[in-house]
């Protein structure tokens, strides 16, 4: 599979691309873009959230932590005391880099139910959520916040299947198939526990689903994908 380096790089790369065309079509404004392709690179990593090398994984937990310190701080900034946001901001950072990193390194497996699209398509409602409730964004915004990760995962499971691939010896290596999927085919359980959790962030939190659709039809979209080729 693709290293740290090259994960980081490809979503690097591919997210400049994409919001390069979004910026010069006025779909996002300069702060927007940089925001969404930070969001591409971390998508660019997030897959590896289930990996077995600890020096990684610790890495995009201490990431994840400082993007929940910020937002907690962003969302009470207007509600509680200097000291308060302080707290907020180590306890959401400690809960974070600590507490989940321990779920997902006791509870997970390398390859898994996180290397899936099924996946990607969560973190991506997720971080629109975020983007709407916690930092105040417009639905479109949002949205294109949310897109802007999953592009990075779907950049992500896209490397690992080409590294399965063995261009030397001409042969396709047993992991090929493993890093880009729907959904885990040998996990159900966990499958149906995903998209229902995907279904209700949609239906309860995320910003209206309608926007994301009045987006993706959007002229400007297309135009944006031509432009940053």
């Amino acid at each position: 599979m693709a290293n740290f380096q090259t994960h980081l790089g490809g979503a690097a790369l591919g997210g400049g691309l994409v919001l390069s065309g979004a910026l010069v079509t006025s779909l996002m404004t300069l702060n927007e873009a940089i925001a969404g392709w930070c969001l591409v690179m971390i998508g660019g990593i997030l897959p590896d959230i289930d990996s077995d090398h600890s020096n990684v994984v610790r890495a995009l937990f201490s990431i994840l932590g400082g993007i929940a310190a910020v937002l907690s701080v962003v969302a009470l900034a207007d509600k509680v005391p200097l000291a308060g946001l302080w707290l907020a901001g180590t306890t959401s950072f400690i809960a974070v880099r600590y507490g989940v990193w321990y779920i997902f390194a006791r509870f997970t497996v390398h390859r898994g139910i996180f290397h899936s699209l099924l996946a990607g398509c969560l973190f991506a409602v997720f971080s629109a959520f975020l983007a709407y409730r916690a930092v105040g964004l417009s639905e479109e915004v949002s949205w294109l916040m949310g897109v802007s990760l999953l592009i990075g995962y779907l950049i992500h499971l896209l490397l690992d299947e080409c590294y399965s691939v063995d261009l030397t010896n001409v042969r396709i290596k047993r992991s090929f198939g493993t890093a880009f999927k729907l959904f885990d085919y040998h996990n159900i359980g966990n499958t149906i526990l995903m998209l229902s959790l995907l279904m209700a962030l949609i239906v309860t939190v995320a910003p209206p689903i309608s926007e994301l659709w009045y987006l993706m039809t959007d002229p400007r979209v297309r135009w944006s994908w031509q432009k940053s080729w």
